[in-house]
């Protein structure tokens, strides 16, 4: 679909917020019951289907509750990568944003975290290896535009890598969380997708140190959609759901038909979906649908705030 074919009334900022949020997170719960499922064996995606985990209609796995995590940090004291590491324990550990038990921890994550849970600094916790380079930091990484949507380019891409770094330290998982992050910003102001992303694109460029634009150049090459967990497949998978839709529901539908990952894939696209068409473009019978509101919303109307 085309920029023009996006544009519509404008959004106010607000309902932006908000629907980054609660995007993220019905997108999140929607992909739940296809994970692991191949794009030729989900057919139809319903709301309400069981499915692989055998989770209730409207709950959010992992993605959501590390994402509320990061959100609620930012929102209680600021930028803080210790405190977000020791939020996302408390998710892992203690069940904390979230409807029911934690479930679908990956395993680079988990690894992390139990690094950082016994003393090795937050920002030295992630994975360095180039097998590292999972979507565990990009599924949560949404909060860092959200809270700063005037954030200069410099700094929100400084700030995303170093989240990042908490569960997946190497460079190309940080600098995708960098571009999602700008383009995040972009979208929140109304930006169309295309041109938004060509406008993070050149942010990043501008902004990361040279030795990390060999990443870049990775980033913007890498030529597989298939929703699988690889952060560059999730990054651009969720990315070309939002451009090849005409609303939210067909955006993360379309992120689900991909197949693999389909909760993050969704919730990575569900964030961007949100942003750019606000909560009212979130289908009513979906949002009523999710669990948590009280754990939700209060960290929204903080948002908003």
């Amino acid at each position: 679909m085309s920029d023009e074919g996006l544009c519509g009334d404008p959004v106010a900022l607000a309902d932006r917020l908000a629907g980054g949020v609660w995007g993220h997170l019905v997108g999140d719960a929607l992909g739940v019951p296809y994970e692991f499922k191949s794009a030729r064996s989900i057919g139809d995606v319903a709301w309400g289907h069981k499915g692989t985990h055998r989770q209730l209609p409207g709950t959010w796995s992992d993605d959501g509750g590390l994402m509320l995590a990061l959100l609620d940090s930012l929102l209680d004291v600021g930028f803080d990568p210790t405190d977000q590491g020791q939020r996302f324990l408390r998710w892992s550990y203690g069940g904390d944003y979230a409807p029911g038990p934690p479930f679908d921890i990956g395993t680079t994550t988990s690894i992390a975290l139990g690094r950082f849970d016994s003393g090795v600094p937050a920002e030295e916790a992630g994975g360095l290896s180039v097998d590292d380079n999972g979507n565990g930091s990009l599924m949560r990484i949404l909060p860092i535009a959200l809270v700063s949507p005037d954030a200069p380019a410099g700094e929100l891409v400084t700030m995303a890598m170093r989240s990042s770094a908490i569960t997946h330290g190497h460079s190309r998982a940080r600098v995708a969380c960098a571009v999602y992050c700008l383009l995040v910003q972009r979208l929140l102001k109304g930006q169309p997708p295309a041109s938004a992303l060509q406008a993070a694109l050149d942010q990043a460029r501008a902004s990361l140190p040279a030795e990390l634009h060999e990443e870049l150049e990775i980033l913007e090459d890498y030529p597989v959609r298939s929703g699988a967990g690889y952060v560059l497949d999730c990054f651009w998978s969720a990315f070309e759901s939002l451009t090849s839709s005409d609303s939210y529901q067909a955006t993360v539908t379309r992120a689900i038909k991909y197949g693999n990952d389909t909760d993050t894939t969704a919730a990575v696209a569900g964030g961007m979906a949100g942003v750019y068409w606000g909560v009212g473009g979130i289908p009513a019978e979906w949002l009523h649908g999710m669990r948590g509101r009280e754990i939700v919303d209060p960290l929204v109307q903080r948002l908003l705030s």
